[in-house]
């Protein structure tokens, strides 16, 4: 959706977390007023360098009509001899879950992670917890996106020189400037949303390593979490003229006990332009009449780790993850307890009680709660509980003939 000035309209779950820590009003003025006149000169010096050597020519306003690139030509190249990355627009696949692996028709595509991500109690915790309706969704709201999140949904433009690579968002009008020099991260400055990024060259891969991250975005629209204490290292290889390898590798012990990654395949869309995108503009008023809930920056238990929805009582550990039952049954009764809700069964004439996912995360995955009717035929996935005999927790639900994850 689009406002009247050509701008989409952002909802809690579309994609955009406060500061933890709040600056100065000269602070703030300071910090803005020198990265106005350092993106300003590294800008002017972008689009003032030569014509990268081999390259074709580039598509501007003046492309439209222009007879299409060779996708599978030869990668173009700087001055100094490295690849170019840019281009007026790539497609990236849009991943709202970084478990799925897909390919698009446009020849995008993503390999995701294995589900059930690793997480540490903190991070099961935030998993859990994540609740754009209840709690909102700093989407809605119009933050930063932080860097995974931003490679999705709309469209993106990479402008370069021998020393800086620019990343131009649609989504929120957003950027970032990186310099591919290998310069050392920043002393000093206040964690943010994108963190501290830095680039060098391993052969002809452009390798980005992001630290000093506020922790407040999220991997993907479903609410994969992330912390303050994660470092994200991007690897992008323009492999030939129309397509550029990207994978990143998230290392977040706070959150996962084992680094995490997608590998991504962007593909050039030279006919597409990037517009104004006016986030506040759209959502203003329906963050004003409460349609979409503001998010007013983390919630204490992102610090302190208590799971809301299921407590120790019911989250995982509560069930026996070594006896794996596939069940199935009838439903006889459907038993919502907020935060979370049950099913009851009839499974070959024992009544169980199963647990399912967050309503929320379902209903992102495809399984909104009005697909629980009385009568329908379900097989899950299950674990028993350790200490109920007549409850078990769905790991996966399969109604109709699709199987949805609860994980």
């Amino acid at each position: 959706m689009r406002s009247r000035k050509g701008a989409r309209v952002v909802g809690n779950s579309d994609d955009g977390n406060p500061a933890r820590r709040m600056e100065s009003k000269k602070e703030l003025t300071m910090k803005h007023s020198s990265t106005l006149t350092i993106t300003a000169a590294v800008v002017l010096a972008i689009f003032m360098a030569p014509a990268p050597a081999g390259a074709q020519a580039r598509g501007g306003r003046g492309a439209r009509g222009a007879a299409p690139a060779n996708l599978n030509g030869p990668t173009p190249r700087l001055p100094n001899g490295k690849p170019d990355f840019s281009a007026q627009s790539w497609a990236r696949p849009f991943t709202g879950d970084i478990t799925l692996t897909f390919t698009n028709a446009d020849g995008t595509s993503n390999k995701g992670e294995s589900n059930p991500l690793p997480f540490t109690q903190w991070g099961q915790a935030q998993w859990d917890n994540y609740n754009p309706p209840k709690n909102g969704d700093y989407a809605g709201s119009c933050m930063p996106f932080g860097w995974i999140r931003s490679f999705s949904p709309h469209p993106m433009s990479i402008q370069q020189n021998n020393n800086y690579i620019m990343f131009l968002f649609e989504q929120s009008t957003m950027f970032q400037m990186v310099p591919t020099d290998g310069r050392p991260h920043r002393e000093g400055w206040p964690p943010t949303w994108f963190g501290d990024s830095v680039g060098h060259w391993e052969g002809d891969t452009l390798v980005i390593d992001v630290v000093n991250l506020n922790g407040y975005a999220k991997l993907a629209t479903i609410g994969q979490p992330m912390s303050d204490q994660a470092k994200i290292t991007m690897y992008f290889t323009r492999q030939d003229y129309g397509h550029i390898n990207f994978k990143w590798v998230l290392d977040d012990p706070k959150t996962y006990t084992r680094p995490l990654s997608n590998e991504r395949v962007f593909v050039l869309t030279p006919n597409v332009e990037l517009m104004e995108y006016g986030c506040m503009e759209g959502n203003l008023r329906s963050l004003l009449e409460g349609a979409i809930s503001p998010w007013t920056g983390p919630q204490e238990t992102e610090e302190t780790g208590k799971n809301l929805v299921y407590g120790t009582e019911r989250d995982w550990p509560a069930y026996d993850l070594t006896k794996p039952q596939k069940i199935t049954g009838v439903i006889r009764q459907v038993l919502s307890r907020d935060p979370f809700e049950f099913v009851r069964i009839d499974a070959a004439g024992k009544m169980l009680d199963v647990l399912l996912a967050p309503p929320v995360r379902m209903e992102f995955r495809g399984l909104p709660e009005r697909t629980f009717q009385t009568g329908v035929t379900i097989t899950v996935d299950a674990v028993p509980s350790k200490t109920k005999p007549n409850e078990v927790r769905a790991q996966t639900v399969t109604i109709n003939g699709k199987t949805t994850e609860m994980r």
